[in-house]
């Protein structure tokens, strides 16, 4: 066994499956095994399944499955190696020289573990002398209470105090610069309140400061905005990262509500609004949306300002959500400036006036509309429908939005849609959008035109033939039907490999996850629940299309163990059957030879075929022995 696979092996024996998930989700014992919502798409009643015993997950729902490096990969959005080193820290568990030679030493310094500590000494800042001003802010906002949770810390106003905490914990300058932190000398986030920018993984990627009210201004003249943040850098995509995900996501929150601000957002979580997050000094992005995917079953609103650079928010948004797999509604907030305004509770305020407040913010929350027909409204407040010339400035807005989709279907349906908001029908608009010209820059539609088809209807070499062995081809359905029961069997009994011969195997995903079941042997795991655990560890280090279909398929066959009540009996059965069906192929096969043999003219050959015809027909259809 390489470093590689005892890596995994050791992390996998350290890590207790259902303890991850119960730390994004809580679980319901149901027997030995344990049942959820599932967190990969939205359902009502749980079918997201954990095999405390074989440590592997299934949804019999949308069919997602694997194990700890899986679900991590499919919830955090990560790749293997990424997975692989996050639960090695969670399970200490060294990686030294398990990826490449050198590794470490070629990666440099790691930021996320340098803003860590930054981030921690500013929050021993803002409980020092010099951070009572920024306390008592906080407490006047009441956000004292999240102080601990979110990280919430001060930079003090005094000249050069980071650069000297910086030089005695021997940080290295070149992370503070490109977090911003440090600038040619200069300090640009001294004297703010500090409220630390986490990614989905909850590692420090950056900052954001906010002046604190009343100020000295500088004594150049110079007027600093409110809120800074952390400039981009190699660890900080201001495309990619949302404030307050982690957190959305420690909680299970299933619906997303994007706003603006990092105060607005974790007031809201204090209120008990758990999906606020933020996007950092940009647009909402495609990126964003991409990355809510995981995250966001319920679907995401986007929240602006009701005034005009809101409506202007929206219509952007418009743009970046149309090729968006998430639903996607718009609310604008029209009788208060800011989320915050409708969830804070004041210091001395009436209890009732802030239930009250607070309902009313769930219900422009739970009341906002689809994007597009956000779209369409603000597009009326700007354009009169019922003239000629504004409906074709509509129609030219139109067809911009659906130059940007990348799907045939969906931008057929989005035509519908808009359609619908135009009264006309849709060949009417068809026409309209015939007048302006398509992009040339179109991306050639994606392979999600149609259903995909569940692993159970398709063999994989329908799939991927460049993956497969050599001279593959498609078996029949019937027969991957039957060799998955085997392998099922055969998950139940892993000895009983050795009485099944891999050549007469035709479906290629069996003949696969047969030869893991026969590694795993060979390395001593002789039970269902260490084979499972090994196949899985297999398959889990590919993400690709292949793969997800094998640990689909393979965790069906464990399901389907479970309903097996004699193994061995079973076995026999569809050892019987197998046999049969390869006897009745290889039958076809010289009928197949024989006409050849005949119509070619050559008796020698014809005749021999005559012979073993009649052979295999008696072994497999023997005669009734005479009383």
């Amino acid at each position: 066994m390489d470093r590689f696979d005892e890596a995994k092996l050791r992390i996998k024996e350290a890590i207790d499956l259902v303890a991850l998930i119960e730390s994004y989700l809580p679980l319901k014992p149901r027997g030995r095994m344990f049942v959820a919502l599932c967190p990969f798409h939205a359902e009502k009643s749980p079918s997201f399944t954990v095999y405390a015993d074989s440590q592997h997950y299934y949804c019999f729902g949308c069919g997602k499955s694997g194990d700890v490096f899986t679900f991590v990969m499919e919830r955090e959005g990560l790749t293997f190696r990424e997975s692989m080193e996050m639960l090695a820290d969670r399970a200490q568990v060294s990686l030294e020289g398990v990826f490449s030679r050198g590794d470490q030493s070629q990666r440099g310094p790691d930021p996320f573990q340098i803003l860590g500590e930054v981030r921690t000494w500013m929050q021993q800042m803002l409980f020092s002398d010099e951070g009572r001003t920024a306390r008592e802010y906080l407490e006047s906002r009441s956000l004292a209470p999240a102080i601990e949770a979110w990280g919430i810390g001060y930079c003090p106003e005094r000249h050069g105090a980071l650069r000297q905490f910086a030089q005695s914990r021997r940080l290295p300058p070149s992370v503070l610069e490109q977090a911003g932190l440090l600038r040619n000398g200069r300090e640009p986030f001294a004297g703010r309140v500090m409220f630390p920018i986490d990614d989905e993984r909850g590692r420090t990627v950056g900052f954001g400061g906010r002046v604190l009210p009343g100020a000295k201004p500088r004594s150049d003249g110079f007027d600093p905005p409110k809120y800074i943040n952390s400039p981009e850098s190699p660890f900080f995509n201001k495309r990619r990262v949302l404030y307050g995900l982690h957190q959305a996501k420690q909680k299970g929150s299933r619906r997303i509500v994007v706003m603006e601000g990092y105060t607005d957002v974790i007031a809201c979580h204090l209120a008990g609004f758990h999906g606020a997050v933020a996007a950092l000094g940009t647009a909402f992005t495609h990126e964003h949306s991409k990355k809510l995917e995981r995250y966001a079953q319920e679907g995401v609103v986007l929240l602006f300002d009701g005034d005009r650079a809101g409506e202007q928010a929206a219509v952007r948004a418009m743009r970046e959500l149309v090729n968006s797999q998430v639903t996607v509604k718009i609310a604008l907030m029209a009788d208060a400036k800011d989320p915050a305004d409708y969830v804070v509770a004041r210091p001395g305020e009436d209890e009732d006036l802030v239930i009250e407040r607070r309902a009313r913010f769930a219900d422009l929350v739970d009341g906002a509309d689809d994007a597009l027909a956000t779209w369409f409204r603000l597009a009326r407040r700007r354009l009169d429908f019922s003239q000629p010339a504004e409906l074709e400035k509509v129609g030219k807005e139109c067809a911009l939005l659906l130059s940007l989709v990348e799907n045939d279907l969906r931008r057929r349906g989005l035509l519908q849609e808009m359609a619908r908001h135009l009264a006309m029908p849709p060949e009417g608009l068809v026409r309209m959008l015939r007048k302006f010209p398509a992009r040339t820059d179109k991306p050639e539609a994606s392979s999600d035109d149609g259903p995909t088809p569940e692993p159970s209807d398709v063999d994989l070499r329908d799939i991927d033939p460049s993956q497969l062995p050599d001279g593959a081809v498609v078996a029949p359905r019937p027969i991957v039907a039957a060799e998955r029961d085997l392998l099922a069997v055969l998950v139940h009994r892993p000895e009983l490999t050795e009485q099944v011969d891999p050549s007469t195997l035709q479906s290629a995903e069996v003949v696969r996850l047969f030869a893991m079941i026969r590694t795993a042997m060979g390395e001593g795991r002789t039970t269902r629940a260490e084979v499972a655990r090994h196949v899985f560890s297999q398959i889990s280090s590919d993400s690709g299309k292949v793969s997800q279909d094998l640990r689909s398929v393979f965790a069906r066959c464990l399901a389907r163990a479970d309903e097996i009540k004699d193994p061995a009996a079973f076995f026999a059965m569809l050892d019987k059957d197998r046999n049969r069906a390869n006897s009745r192929n290889s039958a076809r096969g010289l009928r197949q030879q024989l006409q050849a043999a005949l119509a070619a003219g050559d008796r020698d050959t014809a005749n021999r075929l005559t012979q073993e015809l009649v052979a295999q027909m008696r072994t497999t259809a023997p005669r009734n022995s005479a009383k």
